[in-house]
């Protein structure tokens, strides 16, 4: 690791700190990016596949920088950290900050010697959410064909496509829409790369979907963090972060979303308000899910499986989760 930093300097490349979207509550704050040589990824609408797959070959072919000191300020208060063996770096500490709820992001200063200084946003819930929203991203947020054979659509979408291409879910703009509307903070997390995250980030931006923490992970041949466990670990954080907020939650039926939300509901009894699960190809996990869904139609919290974002919508007004 030190022979490969001492390389990088020694070559002078222009390195960068990649903060990512952040989040915290009144006793807890959790900040996350990465150090790595800066490859000048194009950002914005491009002109065609090929230039699409030299910039997503970019993102994934990542010069990352081990052992680097970042050091994190925010609301006058500063942390040091150091970047694992993948360049990431990783804020986790309690504190008692009481933010004063005229804006749901605050900011945080992340800067490293000899590196350009960034910008980490950070979420804060607002005072008056009585509900919290926990979404898978592919194929309940975003559409990925993660179904398809081979997945080969998926693929192609990743490496192909740049966000200007890609497509929302049905009707997840609108059901979102109003989620925000009635300050329900969401929380996007995801098995997919951090690698990706200036394209969900500008994706979302581009659709209008609220703003709010992205959590992925680490990829590579020896992965650091939950590789494994990680969307569970994950969303077991926020729960744990925001005892007092009900959270519903979403996802589909081409993973494991279902057993997830269902064990979470079992494990925090009364935090998790709904579940719903967009059903998407009909194939042996779908009927898996179905058959899971219908086991557990006698604990209190409801699972809604539907291939609509209007039943959802509708659900959620019936229930009284957004006005």
């Amino acid at each position: 690791m030190l022979r490969n930093l001492r390389s990088k300097i020694n070559k002078k490349d222009p390195l960068m700190i990649q903060p990512y979207y952040g989040y915290a509550s009144p006793n807890s704050l959790w900040i996350k990016g990465r150090v790595l040589e800066n490859e000048g990824i194009f950002e914005g609408e491009t002109e065609g596949a090929i230039r699409n797959l030299i910039q997503n070959f970019k993102r994934f072919e990542t010069d990352e920088v081990p052992g680097v000191k970042v050091n994190i300020e925010i609301k006058g208060r500063e942390y040091e950290v150091v970047t694992d063996r993948e360049g990431y770096f990783t804020l986790d500490v309690e504190w008692d900050y009481q933010h004063n709820y005229k804006s749901n992001w605050i900011q945080a200063i992340v800067t490293s010697h000899g590196i350009e200084s960034a910008v980490a946003e950070v979420f804060f819930a607002a005072k008056d959410a009585q509900y919290g929203i926990i979404t898978d991203i592919d194929d309940t947020v975003l559409k990925t064909n993660v179904t398809s054979i081979f997945k080969l659509k998926m693929l192609y979408a990743t490496f192909f496509k740049d966000a200007h291409q890609r497509l929302p879910m049905e009707g997840i703009v609108e059901l979102f829409s109003k989620f925000a509307d009635d300050q329900h903070p969401i929380f996007y997390i995801s098995h997919s790369p951090w690698n990706i995250f200036d394209t969900l980030s500008e994706f979302m931006d581009l659709q209008g979907l609220p703003k709010g923490p992205i959590l992925l992970r680490d990829y590579g041949l020896n992965p650091v963090g939950n590789f494994h466990d990680h969307k569970l670990v994950s969303i077991k954080r926020v729960l744990d972060n925001h005892p007092n907020l009900k959270f519903i939650m979403l996802g589909d039926t081409a993973a494991e979303d279902a057993d997830f939300y269902t064990e979470l509901a079992h494990e925090y009894e009364g935090q998790i308000a709904a579940i719903y699960i967009r059903q998407t190809r009909r194939n042996k996990n779908a009927k898996r899910v179905e058959k899971l869904v219908e086991e557990h139609s006698d604990h209190e919290t409801e699972v809604i499986l539907t291939d609509s974002s209007s039943v959802m919508l509708e659900h959620a007004k019936a229930n009284g989760y957004i006005s």
